[in-house]
């Protein structure tokens, strides 16, 4: 499918009440893959549910039948990190390809919020209830029935302690921040599909690819239907890359969503000379 249909299959998803329900049967990777296919035509999203549920079966058979939660989570972990060999992409961390599950699976590297994705959806075709935990800076997964322990997918599955997530946070953040409660709750579906979204436009912005970062804000706005700031930056994007016509109608559109915006004159006089450059 192109691009235009990708988005589309993903808004009818994100339809779903289980995309805000951070416990229920949402598909993910269904989700992950519709947002890869927004770059690349050919994925094979039949061959990678097959591949999924091929792990979730051999994940299935290293957990006893009587583990506990733990048991029941390094069943999953064991597999992908120890035995199959995914792990964090380390030396090319903002490659895209991080953030495309397809391309994760292929290459087994990954990003802490695609590999959390991938142990979610083995670990639910498996039976294994796990949640996302999007703590600032580093995405970590948990068991849904044990709350004080928590897997870092991107450093190969290491279990950890709340006191060293708090560690982890200090690392990724900073010295100031300091480990609050909310900051371990459980995440729902649609956020972590606009968290890899949001990777997705950072990377190429930065990279001034910036017809690939209005693909990917196309799809965040999507997701995020109620959030006008995308509209700007699309427009933004837009202007950047020459698109005139798009920009002025993206900037409009800003406007009257959020006319009480703290940058709303900023983004009037940029509508207003592009109409009078267009005039």
């Amino acid at each position: 499918m192109n691009a235009d249909d990708a988005i589309l299959e993903l808004g009818k998803l994100v339809e779903l009440p289980s995309v805000d329900d951070a416990d229920g049967d949402f598909d993910l990777a269904l989700g992950a893959l519709l947002i890869a296919s927004t770059d690349d035509s050919g994925v094979d999203i039949d061959g990678v549910m097959e591949n999924l549920e091929r792990m979730a079966s051999a994940a299935s058979s290293r957990i006893p039948d009587d583990g506990n939660e733990l048991q029941q989570l390094n069943g999953v972990t064991d597999l992908l990190f120890g035995v199959i060999g995914f792990s964090g992409n380390r030396e090319d961390y903002y490659d895209p390809r991080n953030s495309y599950l397809n391309h994760v699976l292929e290459r087994r590297l990954g990003i802490p919020i695609t590999l959390s994705v991938l142990c979610m959806e083995v670990g639910r075709r498996a039976g294994v209830p796990i949640l996302g935990i999007g703590m600032p800076g580093h995405f970590l997964i948990r068991h849904r029935d044990e709350p004080n322990f928590f897997v870092d997918s991107f450093n190969g599955g290491l279990l950890l302690s709340q006191d060293e997530c708090g560690a982890l946070l200090r690392q990724a953040a900073g010295d100031a921040v300091r480990l609050e409660s909310h900051h371990l709750n459980p995440v729902t579906p649609r956020e972590m599909l606009a968290r890899i979204l949001r990777n997705l436009k950072a990377i190429y912005w930065d990279r001034e690819d910036f017809d690939r970062c209005i693909t990917a804000i196309g799809a965040l706005m999507t997701i995020l239907p109620d959030r006008p700031e995308e509209q700007r930056d699309r427009g933004v994007v837009h202007l950047k890359a020459g698109n005139r016509r798009e920009s002025a109608e993206d900037f409009a559109a800003y406007i009257e969503l959020a006319p009480d915006a703290e940058d709303i004159e900023t983004v009037r006089n940029a509508l207003s000379r592009l109409r009078g450059s267009q005039a």
